[in-house]
């Protein structure tokens, strides 16, 4: 059963993988072939630019998760480098989670702009996605660490 559930959270990490590799060259695509207009543009691009430095941490961390589930399953775990991948996945929702809190700022002012108060929620997000990878990656380590220990 462990098994086939980890043969299923690695096709979906695959999966996420190419949806957000997709869904990012869609939007450079179109931010480059129709740039925006006045006054979403000030806004716009430092969101953008956020999104897109963030990219790197993002399938960092994707990578580093894949990784976490092939030594998660093999039969003969050892635990130090699967502590160390996970402390890797950590600080790749750390720094994901920071690019994404200093954008917040263009993301009031887009939303202010717009006049649509919702969507500033939506630059949240990514934030809420960063502090549950922590969170996760916090928790699993120490069960780890109690069990070896």
């Amino acid at each position: 059963m462990g098994n086939l559930r980890n043969r299923l959270l690695k096709i979906l990490l695959v999966l996420l993988a190419l949806g957000a590799a997709l869904f990012g060259g869609c939007i450079l695509y179109l931010a480059i072939t129709d740039p925006i207009k006045s006054p979403y543009g000030w806004y716009f691009y430092p969101i953008l630019l956020a999104i897109s430095l963030s990219a790197v941490p993002f399938f960092t961390g994707l990578f580093y998760g894949y990784r976490f589930l092939c030594q998660t399953d093999s039969t003969a775990q050892k635990t130090e480098p699967v502590v160390q991948t996970l402390r890797k996945i950590k600080i790749c929702a750390i720094s994901y989670g920071i690019l994404f809190l200093l954008v917040i700022p263009f993301w009031i002012g887009l939303a202010e702009a717009d006049d649509a108060p919702g969507a500033m929620f939506f630059g949240l997000l990514p934030i809420c996605w960063a502090v549950l990878s922590y969170l996760w990656s916090y928790r699993y380590k120490n069960r780890l660490l109690k069990t070896s220990a």
